[in-house]
Formats: structure tokens, C-alpha cells, sequence
């Protein structure tokens, strides 16, 4: 990747380019949204891993892999504990421990209802649809940074958007790391820091990357060679600002974008032509404030984490507001800074309530058709 910038930042002057790490609850929403996302040099590793590679060239997998990145079953696990209504149950608690979550970033659900779970700690987390946990494995390497993306594809396999090794992981369920794809750099057919993953329905994987004065989508074959680039830094129509994930509907022939910093979901078709936006900013229903996450249900309704907002808020295809939950707080069933989301059948809801170390399930009734004064 490019040679750092040679003027030096302090940490949370790194938060506010939005690189690798969240706006903390303090941070000035009006300096968050000023300033470009900028690319930040990679620490040195422990581990003796490359600090940062050429624009092109991957960063190498362990070759073995360590211990803590081959999957571990984990048996006899206790079900999510019950939450205060709507909460149904809830999984994490702060810690490393198997079972705890420390600060999770992203959550997707697989065929037949299980959730993975992805934390600053580098792990990722499976627990079956009743909350029992099942396994856990962690990246392959940690020491530039940990994933803050994952996807799932029609076969079941697991997509991790490795941001700081600008690749894509992809693990079967069972979480055994099967390949990966993907090379630093800031032109088409190479990956910033990558925060999303997703398939669409003819196969094809699309991501999301940022950094510097890049911010696109990328859109990559099965078996990751490239395909298309779209979108740019900026605000305007057909332009993004830390991209955070993304969402496919190709029968609507519709690409939805978590544009966190433009506080919208900005919507393309899938040849990258800009459609229109869902939300603007601010706090009332049909408004949103740092979008980090976005998911459809199977009528096509728009699903999205708001970090700043502190809720998950939902929009009709057309962009109508259908409702709203979530209050800011520590206490269960309250939410801290949420990056993620993630529906499961035939009803059912996952949210990550990340700031406080926990993921939450619910009914989907309990956002549709409410939360006037949700994140108030």
C-alpha cells in the first residue's frame, strides 16, 4: 500500500478520518462528517508478519496456520439468556472468553438460522438460532487489525471482510478457512480497507472498501476476480464516505449501501449507476445517522443499524419509513453504538449492541410499525 502520511496523528484524530476504528460516543458528528477518510500506516507486528505490502500484492497467509485460527467446537453450550421485552434472548457479556463478545462488529445469519459473530478481538463466533454456542476460530492474523465485515453465500460459506489485510476470508460453516482473495491498493481489482461482503444472487461477491480519497463498491466472480468498480469519494449522488457494508437485490436490480459518514443508503443497479438515496440525516423516523449496516427481507424492506442513532430503523424499497426501535443506554435491552444487524427466518432479528458487548434477538414485530421516538 502507499507510504503513510507523513503528518503525524494522535489516536482519536484517527477515529475522526474514520479509519479502522469506530467514532467513539464523544466524537463530534459534525467532525466525523467534515473530514476524508485517509489511510493510516500499519503498526509493526509481533508476529512478524509484513508491516504493509506493494500496491497488488497480497498479504500472505500463516502457512501453517496458528492454533487460535483453526476452528474449535465448543459442546454442551447453554442457550441465550432471556432479555427484558421485546428483547427474546441475548448472547456476549464483556470479555474474550468463548461466549463473550468484546465490542463486536459484525453479525450475519447462515442457512438454517445459526449467527456468526465477528469482535475486536479478531474472533469470529457461531451460535445455533436458540443461542448455544457452537464454535469459535480467529483470523488468521491480527496484528494490522481485525475484520469488521462478514457475508454469507448461497452455499453456506462464510465471507469475512479482513479489513486491515484488504482480502476477503472465506470459511465453510464449520469454520475452517478454505482461500482467500484480494491484494492492497487503491485501484479497481484492489482493496482499501474493506468493510463489507456480500453475494448476490447470480454469485457474484460484492464488497465495499475505503481509504484515503477512495470510497466504492467492488464487485468480484465466485472465485474472486474483478469484475466492476463503482462510486467515489464525495457526497454527492453516486458518491460514498466509508461505505460500511452493503445489501443485493437483484431481483429489484438494486445494490443498497451503508454510506456512514453520508449519513444515507445510497442505491445503485448492479452496472453502478446511481438510483436515489434512502434517509437523510438527523433523528426522526425515516432519518438516519451513521448507517453501518443494511439488510433486505424478503419483501425487499431496507434494514438498517444506525450507530449514531442507536437504533435499527426500516424503509419500505421506495424508501417510506416502516418503523423504528432501539434506545440509547447501557442497561439490557438498551443499545450502545450498534454496528450491526442481521435477520433470520422466518421472523426473527439479531442486533449487535456493540458499545455494551452484546447481541440481542427479537421479534421483527417489534421494529415494524414502531419507534416514532426510537434513539430520542
Amino acid at each position: 500500500m502507499r507510504a503513510p502520511p507523513t503528518l503525524l496523528l494522535v489516536a482519536s484524530s484517527l477515529c475522526l478520518l474514520g479509519v479502522g476504528c469506530e467514532p467513539e460516543a464523544n466524537a463530534s458528528s459534525e467532525a466525523l462528517a467534515e473530514v476524508a477518510p485517509a489511510e493510516v500506516a500499519s503498526a509493526p507486528s509481533a508476529g512478524g508478519e509484513p508491516e504493509r505490502q506493494p500496491d497488488g500484492v497480497p498479504f500472505p497467509l500463516p502457512d501453517p496456520l496458528p492454533a487460535v485460527a483453526l476452528p474449535r467446537a465448543i459442546e454442551g453450550g447453554e442457550p441465550a439468556a432471556p432479555g427484558p421485552a421485546p428483547v427474546r434472548a441475548w448472547v456476549g457479556g464483556s470479555g474474550t472468553a468463548d461466549g463473550r463478545l468484546h465490542y463486536p462488529r459484525a453479525v450475519v445469519a447462515g442457512p438454517g438460522g445459526a449467527v456468526f459473530v465477528a469482535d475486536k478481538s479478531g474472533r469470529i463466533q457461531k451460535w445455533s438460532p436458540d443461542g448455544r454456542l457452537l464454535a469459535v476460530v480467529r483470523a488468521p492474523a491480527i496484528g494490522q487489525g481485525r475484520p469488521t465485515g462478514l457475508g454469507i453465500d448461497r452455499a453456506g460459506r462464510l465471507l469475512v471482510a479482513d479489513t486491515h489485510y484488504c482480502r476477503v476470508l472465506v470459511y465453510d460453516a464449520d469454520l475452517r478457512l478454505l482461500r482467500a482473495f484480494g491484494a492492497p491498493g487503491p485501484a479497481p481489482g484492489q482493496l482499501m480497507l474493506i468493510s463489507g461482503a456480500q453475494e448476490g444472487a447470480d454469485g457474484r461477491i460484492y464488497t465495499t472498501d475505503y481509504g484515503d480519497l477512495v470510497a466504492r463498491v467492488q464487485v468480484w466472480s465466485a472465485v474472486g476476480e474483478h469484475r466492476l468498480a463503482f462510486g467515489s469519494f464525495g457526497d454527492q449522488p453516486g458518491q460514498l464516505r466509508r461505505p460500511m457494508n452493503l445489501a443485493v437485490d437483484d431481483g429489484r436490480d438494486r445494490v443498497y449501501v451503508a454510506d456512514a459518514v453520508n449519513h444515507r443508503i445510497a442505491v445503485f443497479d448492479r452496472a453502478g449507476a446511481w438510483v436515489t438515496q434512502l434517509g437523510v440525516r438527523g433523528r426522526a423516523p425515516g432519518e438516519l445517522d451513521f448507517p453501518y449496516d443494511v439488510e433486505l427481507d424478503a419483501e425487499g424492506n431496507v434494514w438498517v443499524a444506525e450507530f449514531g442513532n442507536q437504533r435499527v430503523s426500516v424503509f419500505s424499497p421506495e424508501g417510506r419509513s416502516l418503523g423504528a426501535w432501539g434506545e440509547a443506554g447501557r442497561a439490557l435491552g438498551r443499545l450502545h453504538r450498534p454496528w450491526g444487524l442481521a435477520l433470520t427466518a422466518p421472523s426473527s432479528l439479531w442486533v449487535l449492541d456493540s458499545g455494551n458487548d452484546r447481541a440481542y434477538l427479537l421479534d421483527r414485530a417489534a421494529v415494524l410499525g414502531s419507534g416514532a421516538e426510537a434513539g430520542r
